[in-house]
């Protein structure tokens, strides 16, 4: 059901896109520093802009990201440690105290 559902999503994200770029067709002009000039049309440059911002939403993550994996092995690592000396202790021979 999850699936069909999904498919369905889908379909109208697709729809809506096609649609949005037929309606906004007309040429934009972007100026931008060094002389830098680009003509598309709208639905294109939008695309780019938003693809663009995707990808440097990414890549200012991936820091965050490889702090929290080595945080997440330095803490598995002494959850092993504590583990090994949890079966150790539990492998000693109870001495009885008078």
């Amino acid at each position: 059901m999850s699936r069909i559902m999904i498919g369905v999503l889908v379909l109208l994200v697709l729809l809506a896109g096609v649609t949005f770029t037929y309606r906004n067709s007309q040429l934009v002009e972007l100026n931008y520093y060094f002389g830098i000039h680009w003509l598309s049309p709208l639905s294109f440059m939008l695309l780019t802009f938003l693809a663009i911002g995707a990808i440097l939403g990414f890549l200012s993550s991936l820091a965050m990201v490889a702090r929290m994996q080595r945080a997440l092995q330095d803490v598995r690592r002494e959850n092993r440690e504590l583990l090994r000396e949890v079966n150790n202790l539990r492998a000693l021979p109870i001495r009885d105290v008078p």
